[in-house]
């Protein structure tokens, strides 16, 4: 350690990052592309319609459900909102789960291309694909390291307001020194908010001898702290489910009035005499991760206890949840929440690539390290983002009616990413950065081009049906390519510009 409290943190800030720096990206950018993953998920399925203005839905659910949902222990209906056009309903008895996507017209049934969409960035960034293998527990450790980087970072940063109005673009080193310390005053709130919520979602499970010790384990304390509804006896008389929702939607208007307030029913055991109905909000209306809920009886509406109150400690944690998913912000605040994944994303990376710079400045001679963080720099700054424009891309090429579809837009992506991985092994550095950048670019101009092959209808439908969430997705992409053959073109400028300074130092000397 050093000598001062200063150094100390300065020694603290810098490799704290380093040490896992390059999950902390990879975390912090899929996770920022879950803010759009109702959006996401609409493009990646194009067969699904605009149904929102539908009316009757809730009955057309019913009637399909009493068809294909016989003896069935759960049924949910799925209702579309202005963020996810998808209208569906489930029917599962014991782990057998099926599946209807509904069109507007009356007997309409939609079958959209199997994908793993938007949601994949959302599981991806708090399991890494290691669910089994302790993906969350990684995740964890991950936020508590950059809590770390956080608060050591504003002691190492004393000259805020100056860092905030300062951007020498004249030297590439000067220029990432800058944006960093820019970048880490701008989202200070936002890293600490985003780390400390994302450890709360999982306190339990971060600290398992405490629920062990108060409650025999992680499960029974989370029951005991909210608790649920009584256990439907499977055995009670028969009693058909009721087919005419207007009963209960008149309730539902009383105690939530305005348009479109229900995002899912839920029928459990509804055949069953003590079956019941669970009415879930819509989420944008609460910080909290869990809406309001009513309860009615399955067979005649009638309304039911309601689920007991759950502890202090849950409706904390429901908040924080709620905070790191922003499900409650509306458009403006989503998009200022995703700029700030994407300036903390930034930050992460030039931090990476400045303690490389700084040690290489200093030595005449690189090592094994040097060589291992110079290539992992490159496979995760710029392999994470082509490997996503590659799942993207796998998601429009791979054969609509594919098995297993879903798995091999993920396998496309991981092997895409393992790709750039060894490209930056094979290549030398600086043209492994630009060819990268290059590529990516081109992916995402790829794109809009590959869904006007495949269907010229696609753009002019969303511009007549108001599908804002293609267009800006499209729009989002051509805006990303140009972000990336930007970078491609200045950083081949300025390693041209090094190159040339370096030559004539050496016919001087």
């Amino acid at each position: 350690m050093k000598p001062d409290f200063r150094k100390s943190m300065i020694w603290l800030h810098t490799y704290s990052g380093l040490l896992i720096g390059w999950l902390l990206f990879t975390i912090f950018l899929t996770g920022t592309l879950s803010y759009f993953n109702p959006e996401i998920t609409q493009w990646m399925k194009p067969e699904l319609v605009h149904v929102s203005s539908t009316s009757n839905m809730v009955n057309r659910s019913l009637s399909e459900l009493h068809k294909h949902g016989v003896d069935a222990d759960l049924w949910r209906i799925y209702l579309p909102d202005d963020r996810d056009q998808h209208w569906y309903i489930q029917w599962s008895e014991g782990r057998k789960r099926q599946s209807l996507s509904l069109g507007p017209q009356v007997g309409q049934v939609i079958e959209p291309r199997e994908s793993a969409g938007g949601n994949f960035f959302r599981v991806f960034h708090y399991t890494l694909q290691l669910r089994g293998y302790g993906g969350r527990y990684i995740a964890g450790i991950a936020a508590m390291f950059m809590l770390v980087a956080v608060f050591s970072g504003i002691f190492t940063h004393r000259r805020f307001f100056r860092d905030l109005f300062t951007l020498r673009l004249s030297k590439l080193s000067k220029t990432l020194t800058d944006f960093h310390a820019l970048a880490g005053v701008v989202t200070i709130p936002f890293c600490i908010m985003i780390c400390t919520s994302g450890i709360m979602i999982y306190v339990i499970m971060y600290m398992p001898f405490s629920a062990e010790h108060y409650a025999g384990g992680e499960r029974e304390l989370s029951r005991v702290l909210s608790p649920g509804l009584v256990k439907i006896d499977k055995n009670t008389p028969r009693q058909t489910p009721l087919q005419d929702f207007s009963v209960v939607q008149r309730q539902i208007d009383k105690q939530w009035p305005g348009q479109k307030q229900t995002r899912r029913i839920t029928f459990e055991q509804p055949f069953s005499q003590d079956g019941r109905i669970i009415v879930d909000r819509v989420k944008d209306l609460t910080l909290s991760r869990q809406s309001e809920r009513l309860v009615f009886s399955s067979h005649n509406g009638e309304p039911l206890a309601g689920y007991p109150q759950p502890s202090t400690a849950t409706q904390v944690r429901r908040v924080f949840f709620g905070l790191h998913e922003g499900l409650f912000a509306d458009i403006a605040l989503r998009w200022l929440l995703f700029l700030l994944g994407l300036l903390s994303s930034a930050l992460i990376a030039t931090g990476l690539i400045i303690w490389l710079n700084k040690r290489l400045e200093k030595i005449k001679n690189r090592h094994i390290g040097h060589f291992i963080v110079e290539r992992l720099n490159i496979a995760a700054i710029s392999g994470l983002p082509l490997a996503i424009v590659a799942f993207f891309i796998g998601n429009r090429l791979l054969p609509t009616l594919l098995e297993d579809r879903a798995t091999a837009e993920v396998q496309v992506f991981l092997w895409t990413w393992l790709a750039c991985l060894l490209h930056s092994l094979l290549r030398p550095a600086k043209k492994a950065w630009v060819e990268q950048l290059l590529v990516a670019a081109l992916g995402c101009y790829l794109l809009p081009l590959i869904d006007l092959y495949q269907d010229p209808l696609r753009l002019k439908n969303a511009i007549f049906n108001g599908d804002f969430s293609y267009i800006a997705f499209i729009f989002s992409i051509f805006i990303t390519g140009l972000v990336f053959m930007k970078m491609s073109f200045w950083l081949k400028a300025k390693y041209a510009a090094n190159h040339s300074t370096s030559s004539k130092v050496n016919t001087l000397c």
